[in-house]
């Protein structure tokens, strides 16, 4: 037993272990050899154990003639034990029945998921339906027509999705006591969709803040790990531990039922991999209702990461609505990835769009290295001096612009506008009160062709003088 304990190779080896037991009962021994051939690593005591039990049965002479062996209190070990076969049996028995649990349960949950694809697809057709894409009533319209219809415009219009949200990865209660102030204006103006992790420090400062409109959030789980007991806890279990349960508990400290968005989110750059129990909580979750969308969120995904996670997720009757990735005139390796979700109806949030430590902006310069504050430079003349080509493109499309729609725009509003030309929604920080304002003059105006192939003239001029894989 003890040595079944140690045998950490899942159900196969827990399988092929009981019946090497069983078979040793037979032979009368059970040799330590074929234990650690199954994987086992029986301990001291468990290895004494099996010894004493096969002398005692090869001191009763096997299957000729012989005197019964005692055991330690003095009963014949016949009367102390029932039959091998028997146990062989039970053993059988046992494993047949525990192989075909599982196969019922991954029946039952396949079969669910193509139920629930099947209400969603209906669901979407009387939407469309309502919104008289279907045409008049009486009209005898197929309904693999109606559904392609109702796709293509929902593909259509993720195609054309963007939107500026508000990113919280920065916020912590080290650093700040209460919700920075352009939070609470971008709010005031209609900006609600806001970036939270689960689980971290900026849940409680946004969880302080009294607004007259509710935020739709975009929550970022990374899911808890199983330390290898994914396949032996029951489904329910482990679904709460890894994905609904701090789901839960952060939307209770935000005083929400739903979010608008569940991301499942991957620290790092290593390769993305969820076990099949994550990818069935958050299909769970989406159908209790704790979400209106899910996505993807990780630094280096590439298209065959994207289409691996919506396969699993419409196999579970979910579409994968969003991906999370990181993109800036700094940092245009992602532009192959969005044209590629673009064409997929996925839409795309871009992380950093002001480059890292906002040197994409054109707030600080080689000739304005503090942003126009009263402080100590936050970079050097080396760091900034290489961006020249990139700042002054920035100026000159943002005085062009200031021409042209008669409004304020500065050069971290180019910025972000050229992130929602290439088809994203930047994530922006407003912890600075300036990238607030910047948010608010991205209404209303978009950039003009010309105007984007200056800022991507200069960013490839940019790259040309920087060290190979580097990204700011």
């Amino acid at each position: 037993e003890e040595g079944l304990l140690n045998s950490g190779r899942g159900c196969s080896g827990w399988v092929a272990l009981a019946m090497a037991m069983a078979v040793a009962d037979v032979a009368g021994q059970v040799p330590l050899a074929f234990l650690a051939a199954a994987g086992a690593t029986p301990s001291v005591a468990s290895r004494s154990h099996l010894q004493r039990h096969g002398s005692a049965h090869l001191r009763g002479g096997g299957s000729g003639g012989g005197v019964a062996p005692e055991s330690s209190i003095g009963v014949p070990v016949s009367a102390q034990e029932e039959p091998a076969w028997r146990r062989i049996v039970g053993v059988v028995a046992v494993t047949m029945l525990g192989v075909a649990t599982g196969v019922a349960r991954r029946r039952g949950a396949l079969a669910a998921a193509r139920r629930h694809q099947r209400n969603w697809a209906a669901g979407q057709v009387l939407v469309a339906l309502a919104a008289g894409k279907g045409g008049a009533a009486d009209e005898e319209i197929g309904d693999d027509e109606l559904k392609f219809e109702m796709i293509d415009a929902l593909i259509a219009k993720s195609r054309n999705a963007s939107e500026i949200g508000i990113t919280t990865c920065d916020w912590h209660t080290e650093v700040y006591d209460e919700a920075p102030e352009g939070y609470k204006m971008l709010l005031d103006k209609g900006i609600d969709m806001v970036d939270v992790e689960v689980g971290s420090t900026a849940v409680t400062l946004l969880a302080d803040v009294l607004t007259n409109d509710q935020p739709r959030y975009c929550m970022r789980l990374t899911p808890r790990p199983t330390y290898g007991l994914g396949m032996m806890l029951s489904k329910k279990l482990v679904y709460n531990w890894t994905v609904i349960h701090p789901l839960e508990t952060t939307m209770k400290k935000l005083g929400v039922e739903t979010a608008e968005m569940l991301m499942l989110h991957t620290e790092g750059g290593a390769r993305m991999n969820f076990a099949f129990w994550v990818y069935d909580a958050v299909a769970e979750a989406y159908r209790n209702g704790l979400c209106n969308k899910v996505g993807l969120s990780h630094a280096n995904a590439d298209i065959s990461t994207v289409k691996r996670v919506q396969d699993e997720l419409q196999r579970r009757g979910v579409s994968l609505s969003s991906v999370r990735l990181p993109l800036s005139l700094l940092d245009r390796s992602a532009l192959e990835l969005v044209q590629e979700c673009k064409r997929l109806g996925i839409q795309v949030f871009a992380t950093t769009p002001l480059g890292r430590d906002e040197l994409a902006s054109g707030r600080y310069t080689a000739s304005n290295p503090t942003g126009g504050e009263i402080a100590v430079p936050r970079f050097t003349l080396a760091q900034l001096i290489p961006l020249r080509p990139l700042h002054e493109a920035l100026a000159n499309v943002a005085a062009r612009v200031r021409s042209r729609t008669e409004k304020l725009v500065g050069t971290t509003t180019i910025t972000l506008q050229w992130v929602r030309t290439k088809g994203a929604s930047p994530f922006c920080d407003v912890e600075s009160e300036a990238n607030a304002k910047a948010i608010l003059m991205c209404q209303d105006w978009k950039l003009e062709p010309d105007e984007v192939a200056m800022l991507d003239k200069a960013a490839d001029e940019v790259d040309k003088n920087r060290p190979a894989g580097y990204r700011g």
